[in-house]
């Protein structure tokens, strides 16, 4: 058996899953159930009937410690308004495994205890995110170790938000650590960044910071408001080992060191005409899905994969001969990328983890799918895609892919598939 110690914050959490029947968590859902179904673990402060503390917590209230608990995975309309939607954990696998009873909780010590060495994996990497992003929400402290070394203070214009400033009047609020793609891959979240006034009252670049085990802060980097401002992504992917960044439209960004960045970013009174046009409004109704169908895969993952692995960064190459100059990351329904010929043609390619999945989501069902190609990072296995496509073929048709991009003992191929003789023809492939 194996035991794993939670923090207070993440243990309530998980005692309170089983009375959430919503498909989503929010931070004022989670304190409203933690005071109903667990007022044993929360107390109330004496001078703010609304505001509740894990017992024994010296500082930070409840609704803040959840913040820095659940991963954001978009916006939804509730009502008349747009609101935030997360996940405790990367998604309900922790949340369903506590219900299914493979995971057991024991209050006496504020232990996760399972059989299942996967969820045992998955539940020390929830409890390392919450850490760091624990951390990396108290920027304070950080600066008040750090002595004036970095070169940044904190800034009183913005007293509830993690912005510091520069000797040279250069403005970087902190964006907090949101998720773990993979071993390898971090995602931020830049909900904070610009939702609000900060970036009209100050020009404003951000700040992330790659963690180690043993610190949160340990590399900083900071990306360009004249960057962001083109595209206003809300999630930014960032390789640990490569320190290449993009969001999840593929657009790729560049990172500056911090002592970079104090010698080349523009000050707090740049982008004056940026910053006017900025509506957050505009970019939260852009973002908001009418439909709360959150559930589902979020495609950003099979993205990095798909540009990160096979791309490798690249968006020039060539395949069966044909040059292929761009690429169009999809943010609506349909396929999930476009590759764009040299001619102006384009080839629409669907991305997934594993073959199976692409039935599994009904895409052959679906029209938008018809003439597209199918990428997985799963290994290529030509008997299993005979097994799974060749039946589907004659009913649906060109809706069934006939060219598939791979990995094949590591290496990136591509095939095109002899359906009457259930063979596959390799397609030539140069980067």
């Amino acid at each position: 058996m194996y035991k794993i110690n939670l923090q207070k914050t993440f243990f309530l959490a998980l005692e309170i899953s089983s009375h959430y029947n919503k498909s989503y968590y929010n931070t004022n859902d989670l304190v409203k159930l933690a005071n109903q179904y667990k007022s044993d673990l929360v107390r109330t402060r004496v001078d703010k009937k609304d505001y509740k503390f894990l017992d024994d917590t010296k500082f930070g209230g409840l609704r803040g410690n959840f913040s820095t608990l659940l991963t954001l995975k978009g916006f939804v309309k509730r009502g008349n308004k747009i609101i935030p939607f997360y996940s405790l954990g990367m998604d309900g696998r922790i949340v369903n495994a506590v219900n299914n009873g493979e995971i057991i909780l024991d209050s006496s010590d504020l232990t996760a205890n399972t059989k299942n060495e996967r969820l045992k994996n998955l539940l020390e990497k929830e409890v390392f995110l919450s850490k760091v992003r624990e951390n990396q929400a108290h920027i304070k402290v950080m600066l008040e170790k750090d002595s004036g070394k970095l070169g940044i203070k904190r800034d009183n214009i913005f007293k509830k938000d993690s912005v510091v400033v520069t000797e040279k009047g250069q403005y970087f609020l902190r964006c907090l650590l949101n998720n773990f793609i993979n071993n390898n891959t971090i995602e931020y979240s830049l909900f904070n960044y610009w939702s609000g006034k900060k970036i009209i009252k100050k020009n404003m670049h951000i700040l992330i910071s790659i963690p180690t085990i043993d610190n949160s802060w340990a590399e900083l980097y900071a990306i360009k408001f004249e960057d962001l401002i083109k595209n206003k992504p809300m999630y930014l992917m960032v390789s640990v080992d490569t320190k290449k960044c993009m969001d999840r439209s593929g657009n790729i960004y560049n990172l500056y060191s911090l002592e970079q960045a104090k010698n080349e970013f523009s000050d707090g009174n740049a982008n004056i005409n940026e910053r006017l046009s900025y509506n957050w409004k505009d970019l939260i109704n852009k973002e908001c899905s009418d439909e709360i169908e959150i559930q589902k895969e979020v495609k950003q993952q099979e993205t990095w994969i798909f540009i990160d692995k096979f791309l490798q960064w690249k968006k020039h190459f060539s395949i069966d001969g044909k040059d292929v100059v761009d690429y169009i990351v999809s943010s609506s329904g349909g396929c999930d990328v476009l590759l764009k010929y040299s001619g102006g043609t384009t080839q629409k390619l669907e991305l997934e983890h594993d073959w199976k999945n692409y039935i599994d989501h009904k895409h052959p069902e679906n029209n938008a799918w018809s003439g597209a190609w199918l990428f997985a990072e799963e290994e290529w296995n030509p008997d299993l895609i005979i097994k799974l496509f060749e039946p589907l073929k004659k009913k649906h048709g060109d809706r069934i892919p006939d060219v598939f991009l791979c990995f094949e003992n590591g290496e990136r191929k591509a095939y095109r598939a002899n359906w009457g003789n259930k063979n596959f023809t390799e397609l030539s492939l140069s980067f």
